[in-house]
């Protein structure tokens, strides 16, 4: 995806309450998205939809999550839940 459309479509994102946008190879545009209970690290995201997201408590744990993260396997972090094609639960979650 060239520069110019990762631009357009982090304008749009942002109207629709995403932010925080990282690009990482292999997994596309990523960002953070408030939800009533948690914070999504959204991966893959496009003009319609994403590939998925991972569930964190805190907006700042997604926040550390997402700067870090350089795309290989999950993100660090204590996130909760990852829910797209297929869901699963972090195995390092501390209780």
């Amino acid at each position: 995806m060239d520069q110019a459309r990762i631009d357009a479509l982090i304008v749009q994102l942002t109207d629709e309450g995403y932010f925080g946008f990282k690009y990482i190879e292999g997994k596309g545009l990523c960002g953070l998205r408030r939800y009533i209970y948690t914070t999504g690290l959204c991966v893959g995201l496009t003009e319609w939809s994403f590939e998925g997201r991972y569930c964190f408590e805190k907006l700042a744990d997604a926040k550390e999550a997402l700067d870090k993260w350089d795309g290989e396997g999950d993100p660090s972090g204590d996130w909760i839940k990852y829910k797209g094609r297929t869901e699963y639960s972090n195995p390092n979650k501390e209780s």
